[in-house]
């Protein structure tokens, strides 16, 4: 019965943006324009050469020599195998969703296990720091400093999420340094990395159009407001903040909803992690329920300080 509801449902919304493509084809082909630039101009050039050279890491074993540093911190921490400090470190850097992608390399090279992965999925989804801090605080809210705060509380209640979510009642075990971890030569590694990379790419890509269509049928119908400012953050991030910064509300309301906005990523960023992840064993449902906790406690900590 649920999944028949649930099937009406999305044929109803659908119906609705097909509907739409045909009575507002110039706003639709605009909204598809900007969700390719924003992947091409933006995405590529930042995401596809740390994806691509951390795939060649994860099959090399080099992972281990960068978790020397950081790993037995971690380790003691959030009770998770050294290598794991490869993922929370280059998705800090690099911003969401690559840190499920990292997360998958490892399960999938035998680095981490299954609990692990679980754990990890909870707290490596974190915005890209020039996004927040350049983007945000200094074009958007005409305040370096404002963007560095958001990014600090951003970061922090995210490491606080690992904390949650932590394997309490197990042994984390490392694994030993491998100098390969198959028989493939280089050129073949290289070749499977790139086609590996530009699949999780294309999805992306696919999902981005798909919420820029439905934030543009809310803008045709509905005015700008707090209440569909919030509501386009939620299906698609960057919409949503720009919207939000635009508003005539109190400056500590606006911070505190980009955070908010920041923390729990948009449901195109959950659709990207979820794309990712599926058919690994992984739980989307620790991704989801931390991004809830996440934002909200971003929310409140920005509002009140």
């Amino acid at each position: 019965m649920k999944k028949n509801l649930l099937n009406l449902l999305i044929n109803l919304v659908l119906t609705n943006i097909f509907i739409f493509i045909f009575l507002y084809s110039n706003n639709i082909k605009n909204s598809v324009i900007v969700a390719i630039n924003i992947w091409k101009n933006i995405l590529i050039p930042n995401i596809f050469p740390f994806l691509l050279i951390s795939s060649l890491m994860v099959k090399y074993g080099l992972i281990n020599i960068i978790s020397k540093t950081i790993g037995p911190l971690i380790k003691k921490i959030y009770n998770l195998p050294q290598s794991s400090s490869y993922a929370i470190l280059t998705s800090i850097i690099t911003g969401f969703p690559t840190g499920s992608i990292y997360i998958k390399d490892l399960l999938n090279n035998k680095e981490i296990d299954i609990d692990d992965a679980n754990s990890l999925i909870a707290f490596t989804s974190y915005s890209n720091p020039i996004f927040v801090i350049s983007g945000i605080g200094e074009t958007l809210l005409n305040n370096k400093k404002i963007g560095i705060k958001i990014y600090i509380v951003h970061l922090t209640t995210g490491l606080i999420m690992g904390l949650f979510f932590r394997n309490k009642n197990k042994k984390s075990k490392d694994t030993k340094y491998k100098i390969i971890v198959d028989n493939k030569s280089f050129i073949n590694n290289l070749t499977d990395s790139i086609n590996n990379t530009f699949k999780v790419l294309i999805n992306i890509l696919g999902i981005i159009i798909f919420f820029y269509m439905i934030v543009t049928i809310i803008n045709i119908i509905f005015p700008n407001n707090i209440y569909t400012s919030i509501i386009k953050g939620i299906l698609e991030l960057t919409t949503g903040i720009s919207n939000i910064s635009s508003l005539k509300i109190a400056k500590k309301l606006k911070i505190a909803l980009i955070g908010f906005l920041i923390s729990f990523n948009g449901l195109s960023v959950h659709f990207q992690t979820k794309s990712i992840i599926e058919k690994t064993g992984i739980k989307y449902k620790n991704y989801f329920i931390s991004r809830i906790i996440q934002s909200l406690l971003c929310f409140i900590i920005l509002y009140i300080f």
